[in-house]
Parts: structure tokens; C-alpha cells; sequence
């Protein structure tokens, strides 16, 4: 069973990464749906290449509805970890968007500290974006480009064998202000849903929580804030998640979210997990 569970925002198990003694590679599918008619579908593996480096790859896709229209994006990421006890780093490439509206490409770092008690990761974020619109006089495409930076730090401590704690968030600074574009409007097709909003425009998140074991079983309960920068809207979250193993080498996860938006009013999330544990 694994110790390391991967939100649907997150694409490395960034506070308590498997050791590569514990498992040859871990692969993982899941889904997320909400009533605001949004829909997401991920994939993933981490596979150790020895003691302490691991890989990391996952794709996915999600679709949302809105009254200006559907939005539907891609993703795909790739990464490294490697554990120097008791420092490490991460550093990932990765891919998210839809090529005919707005898209990224993104490079992520972390450097961080482990031991058995508690972990600090520090990590930072540039994300090159494209914005594609069409002009209303010319009928011309164009393309606006411009990056963000994001700065922040995960941490979780272990306050007894069945009791941690978590923490985590990332601030963003953008090369200009895409509220002053022409058709900026389009993007508000990215605040229809929390699945578009999680992985675009953001001007900060921030989220936290505990987490309590029972045997082989856990349990979590998280509350979570994030700002858009487009509309400035803001959304509060609130979770519950539950961990159980299936099988020796299966764990399945399921979490129940409510979200208070300003921009797509009050909604409930619901995603479930598989993970398939395996040696090399």
C-alpha cells in the first residue's frame, strides 16, 4: 500500500514522495466530475531507477461546460526526483491547454527536506502562455504571449505514527495584465469550472489540512482558497478523502469536495483513484 496520494491539481507527490525500496513503480488512473457539468480524466505512473530517483509521467484530459460555450484541455507532464537524505529536488516539464484558445508550457522546480518526522519542500513555476483570439474587425487570429512565475513552499509533519499535518501554496506574478487584452473576455470560460481554473490563470492558491491513519487506511480532511487573475474571482474549498487498499499491490481513493465560488457559485466535487503497485 502506498503512503503517497496525488490531488487531481498536483502531478508529483510532493509531500511524501514512495521510496523506490518500497516499489519498482506505481501507476495510477482517475477521474473527476462536478455538477457544474465539468469532467476530467488523468493517468499517471512514478517509476524508480533506484534507490532514491524516481520518474514521474501523467496525461490527461478534462471538459467543462459554460453558457459562453465548452472548454476542453490537455495535459502532459513529465519529472525527476531524486533524494540526497536529507535534501532533494524535483524538476518537471510539462504541457496544458487548448491550442485554439490559451496553453502552457511549464517548467517546475523544487528543493526540499526529508526525514521521518517531517518534510519543507521550497518550489518555483514559470509557465509560458499563448492566448489565441480573433480580432472582431479583421477577423484576423491573433496571439498574445506572455509568463507567470510562481513562488511557494509544501510542508507536512507527522505529529504522531497516525496523526500528520499539510500544508501548501504558490503565489504568481504575471509579465503583463491579461484583464486589458482585447477578447480578454473568452478566458472567462476558464471560471466556469474548478478544473479549468486549477490549471490556468491563477493569481495564488493556498490549501491545508490533517491527515489520519488507521492500519493500512487513511483518512483527510483539507480546506483550500485560490484567486483567479483574470476576474479576480475567488473560490473556497473544502474536502474530504478516504484511502483504502483493494489488493496487495491495489489502493483505490475517493474525495468529496465542496466548493464556494464567486465565479460558478457553490459545487461538489467528486474524484476516485486507483493506484497499482508494482516491482521492477
Amino acid at each position: 500500500m502506498s503512503s503517497c496520494k496525488r490531488p487531481t491539481w498536483l502531478l508529483l507527490c510532493l509531500l511524501n514522495p514512495l521510496p523506490a525500496a518500497a516499489a519498482g513503480y506505481v501507476l495510477g488512473i482517475g477521474g473527476e466530475v462536478d455538477n457544474t457539468d465539468g469532467r476530467a480524466l488523468t493517468a499517471f505512473g512514478d517509476f524508480g531507477v533506484g534507490e532514491n530517483t524516481w520518474l514521474s509521467t501523467a496525461a490527461g484530459l478534462s471538459e467543462t461546460d459554460g453558457a459562453l460555450g465548452g472548454f476542453e484541455t490537455v495535459f502532459g507532464d513529465v519529472g525527476i526526483d531524486h533524494w540526497f537524505k536529507p535534501l532533494g529536488f524535483r524538476i518537471a516539464g510539462a504541457y496544458w491547454g487548448d491550442s485554439d484558445l490559451l496553453d502552457s508550457t511549464d517548467v517546475r522546480a523544487s528543493m526540499y527536506y526529508r526525514d521521518d518526522n517531517a518534510t519543507l519542500s521550497l518550489d518555483y513555476e514559470h509557465r509560458r502562455f499563448d492566448f489565441i483570439f480573433r480580432t472582431l474587425l479583421l477577423d484576423q487570429q491573433r496571439k498574445v504571449e506572455f509568463f507567470a512565475n510562481g513562488w511557494g513552499m509544501s510542508t507536512r509533519f507527522k505529529m504522531s505514527d497516525s496523526l500528520s499535518l499539510f500544508a501548501n501554496g504558490m503565489q504568481y506574478e504575471y509579465s503583463r495584465d491579461i484583464r486589458i487584452e482585447p477578447r480578454a473576455d473568452l478566458l472567462t470560460l476558464l471560471s466556469s469550472s474548478r478544473l479549468n481554473v486549477m490549471n490556468s490563470l491563477l493569481d495564488y492558491r493556498v490549501s491545508g489540512g490533517v491527515e489520519y491513519r488507521f492500519g493500512l487506511r487513511s483518512i483527510d480532511i483539507a480546506a483550500s482558497s485560490w484567486k483567479t487573475a483574470v476576474d479576480q474571482g475567488s473560490v473556497d474549498s473544502y474536502g474530504i478523502g478516504f484511502l483504502t487498499p483493494l489488493t496487495d499491490r491495489t489502493d483505490v481513493e475517493f474525495r468529496l469536495a465542496y466548493d464556494i465560488s464567486e465565479d460558478y457559485g457553490d459545487s461538489i466535487v467528486f474524484s476516485a483513484y486507483l493506484y497499482y503497485f508494482g516491482g521492477m
